[in-house]
């Protein structure tokens, strides 16, 4: 290893020691180095290859459990509390009567469900317990999608729908961690929303997310989906891709730093790991993950667990296992 490149990776090295020990929490050294070591000279020689790989895990986007539980405190106030308060508000003819809106808010709130998108056992529903918690809201707000609907056919039509199984209930609010490419949460609700207009004309159907990729939130507003109804806390734009030209996760590189070096080297260990999106599903090249799970949108350099070619992964990826021929 040459004098220059020994000082760089003991810089990086110091950094990223910081960030294992105060915003990691969990991972060790001992993790680390094993993740470094899969990067052994199959695209440049072992000690940039490594190199390069501490300066992108120095710039990694890590979501802790105390900062996904503020997030999701900011979630509910700004983007469900507040813009309800104001509507009734509004509708009150601009009252400042504290109590009343209060009072008149409290309705509101017990005609809402909030309904994990996916299974229970799935991160969104995962997520819900936390922001159930985190906003000290009652649990008979929450409810999955069988639960909220019974399945009924229309005897005029023919067409299957989902009926409300309690009337005085006028909002559901859809909630996910992460929308990246939305082909998942789209295939799981567009038929089932399809139903759920088809038997209940009147509801408001809202979905909202912690993260979004900004093509997928346009997907999530189609007409077909909440039409303009959903919303996230932090939208990723396409400058969270790693290799975009205006990346913001290379900003301020070092000068001997070159993003087509990291990209050969990600899509050449990428392309080992999973030969159909080897930076991330739907070419997604996220630098990010959440203490609960790491999203496959993310570079799978990072959380891979070899099932192709031995990898240790570093910030593991808790995948899901639908049954069945895949």
């Amino acid at each position: 290893m040459s004098s220059l490149t020994s000082i760089y990776r003991t810089e990086y090295e110091a950094k990223v020691r910081v960030l294992a020990s105060q915003v990691w929490g969990e991972i060790g050294w001992s993790e680390i180095d094993a993740w470094l070591n899969n990067f052994d000279g199959q695209v440049f020689d072992t000690e940039n290859e490594q190199l390069y790989a501490l300066l992108c895990l120095s710039r990694y986007m890590y979501f802790s459990k105390r900062l996904i539980r503020e997030m999701l405190k900011s979630l509910y106030r700004d983007h469900f509390e507040s813009p309800l308060l104001q509507r009734i508000r509004r509708n009150m003819g601009g009252t400042t009567d504290s109590k009343l809106l209060r009072k008149m808010y409290a309705k509101e709130l017990e005609a809402t469900r909030f309904v994990g998108v996916g299974n229970p056992a799935e991160s969104g529903a995962h997520l819900l317990y936390y922001f159930r918690q985190v906003n000290y809201l009652p649990k008979d707000l929450f409810i999955d999608l069988s639960g909220a609907f019974t399945p009924s056919q229309n005897g005029t039509t023919g067409e299957m729908q989902l009926l409300a199984r309690d009337g005085r209930i006028t909002r559901y609010v859809f909630f996910d961690d992460l929308v990246g490419s939305a082909t998942q949460a789209s295939s799981y609700l567009s038929q089932n929303l399809k139903k759920i207009r088809n038997g209940n004309k009147d509801l408001d159907l809202r979905f909202m997310s912690l993260f979004a990729t900004t093509n997928g939130l346009d997907k999530m507003n189609e007409q077909t989906l909440f039409g303009g109804n959903a919303l996230c806390l932090f939208e990723l734009d396409d400058t969270f891709k790693a290799f975009n030209t205006l990346s913001r996760y290379f900003l301020n590189s070092p000068a001997w730093f070159e993003i087509d070096k990291l990209l050969e080297m990600a899509k050449k260990y990428g392309e080992k790991l999973n030969p159909h999106w080897p930076l991330g599903y739907k070419d997604g090249q996220l630098m990010l993950g959440f203490t609960h799970n790491t999203p496959d949108n993310s570079l799978p350099i990072f959380w891979d667990e070899g099932q192709l070619v031995p990898w240790a992964p570093l910030f593991v990826r808790y995948d899901k296992k639908y049954g069945g021929k895949i």
